[in-house]
């Protein structure tokens, strides 16, 4: 089975021969070593030679203590071949004279000679499931010979190319373009084969550093895409360098190795696509992704519950339903007291001026002793009551009305619904549960459990759709998203 895809791993993962170029007391030492690059891990290097400093001398004694550690902001080295690696956030342990180990957050590989590793203009992305959101095939049609209805004989196989499967949005500090790499193969007189890989290239009008390419584009865009699909996802190709320029006129490309990164790309497949589900269409959709991303970046920066607690979670592989019902929960009651904190605060002032209004009212009746007063002062709470299930109850009509029936039928509120503590509805029913799932008190069957956290998993993803400025018809898909 061939299994070549159109983006192409360079340097591929592998164990490198190389030379270190480590910083001593103001000069560059070239020291042999390694450097080993895979996937999804964290690079190691080793150097096979003896690091200088690492003795005490006093008079014509040496000595010196094991392990010793060195960190370095950047680390730099050349391979065998000509390509050179650049290495973040690094540290050094010395084990012995020969003995160095390095260990980095990751590496930036390639021709780095043509590339500034720390000022980065553009980035080549491909994640898991990315193509099932951009609406657009790169073949719009086919043609093959047939002959006495049989395919084959004599004639021409032809494929037509769809220009407009190349979608390209702008703003003021970026472009962002959603493309397929191509990659036929045709030298071989027996065999052709035609197959294309999905990628995301972002332009920035500003270079930025690698850190913040990972925390205002990467790591939104996997959690967009996973929002979409409504399951985590992974970043299959990641390269970073600077796009090109009147000067240079292809773009310095350096591919990236670290945890979380797999670099392991894939081809499209209609198979595939149909498989994803997903609930965005970035040729359809009224909300473009660079909007939504530049959107995910504001909620971001101002701390947003619910990107700080459900989107901290949507790459996570599956949980227990004890932990994803809490989060649910969580989430949803922050994002109620987030998006009502304006008009809470004026409820609050009302009732605390009530209540002082009330106490003056007390004060003047004979029948009530000082401290029947000061037990309705203590009594009486500052904050007027707004509990857990009412804060549900408005967060599921704001996009799905018909929730309170669907958690209604299942087999846990109903069984909840018998308790002694006697809940009105299902929303307070998942307060009980909440309760005593939070507080120990009690547990409850995992299938049960699961039901319900699944239901509540569709509001919260329809929640983030909308505070990301998704229109009505998407957050519809996502309620009726069921197949995750």
């Amino acid at each position: 089975m061939d299994t070549t895809t159109a983006i192409r791993v360079k340097p591929e993962p592998d164990n490198y021969r190389c030379t270190w170029h480590i910083p001593h007391d103001g000069s560059i030492l070239d020291l042999p070593g390694t450097l080993d690059l895979r996937p999804n891990r964290n690079p190691e290097g080793a150097i096979f030679s003896e690091i200088p400093g690492i003795w005490a001398v006093e008079g014509s004694t040496r000595s010196a203590g094991f392990p010793q550690n060195r960190e370095f902001e950047n680390l730099s080295c050349t391979f065998e071949n000509g390509l050179s690696a650049f290495l973040l956030d690094c540290s050094m342990t010395i084990w012995a004279p020969n003995r160095v180990a390095i260990h980095a957050a990751c590496a930036l590989a390639g021709n780095i000679e043509s590339a500034n590793a720390t000022e980065i203009s553009r980035v080549k992305v491909q994640i898991s499931g990315i193509d099932s959101l951009f609406g657009a095939a790169p073949i719009k049609g086919h043609s093959m010979p047939s002959t006495e209805g049989m395919i084959g004989g004599v004639g021409t196989w032809s494929v037509d190319q769809d220009p407009d499967s190349a979608q390209v949005w702008r703003d003021e500090k970026a472009e962002f373009t959603a493309s397929f790499d191509s990659s036929t193969t045709m030298a071989d007189p027996y065999y052709f084969r035609m197959c294309h890989s999905p990628s995301v290239v972002i332009d920035l009008a500003n270079p930025i550093d690698f850190e913040r390419v990972v925390s205002e584009w990467i790591a939104p865009l996997t959690d967009l895409i996973a929002l979409a699909l409504g399951k985590p996802q992974r970043v299959t190709y990641l390269a970073v360098g600077r796009k090109p320029n009147e000067k240079r006129g292809h773009w310095s490309k350096l591919q990236v190795y670290g945890a979380r990164v797999h670099q392991e790309p894939y081809n499209s497949s209609l198979k595939g696509i149909a498989n994803s589900h997903s609930v965005l269409d970035w040729r359809k959709d009224a909300r473009n992704p660079l909007e939504a991303l530049r959107a995910w970046q504001g909620l971001h920066v101002s701390h947003h519950p619910l990107v700080e607690t459900y989107g901290s979670f949507l790459n996570v592989r599956a949980q227990h339903p004890r932990a994803s019902y809490l989060l649910l929960l969580q989430a949803l009651e922050g994002l109620h007291g987030y998006e009502t904190h304006d008009a809470e605060v004026e409820r609050g002032e009302r009732h605390r001026a009530q209540k002082l209004q009330i106490l003056e009212t007390v004060k003047s009746c004979l029948s009530f002793s000082s401290g029947d007063r000061k037990f309705l002062k203590r009594s009486i709470s500052n904050s007027p009551p707004k509990g857990l299930d009412s804060r549900l109850r408005e967060s599921f009509m704001q996009v799905a009305p018909d929730v309170l029936p669907q958690l209604a039928s299942t087999d846990l509120i109903k069984d909840v619904m018998t308790d002694p503590r006697k809940p009105h509805d299902a929303a307070d029913a998942l307060r009980i549960i909440r309760n005593d799932l939070a507080h120990g008190n009690k547990g409850y069957d995992v299938a049960d459990l699961r039901a319900v956290e699944r239901i509540l998993e569709r509001v919260t993803r329809a929640h983030f759709l909308r505070v990301l400025g998704y229109p009505t018809s998407v957050l519809e898909r996502a309620m009726r998203d069921a197949d995750r």
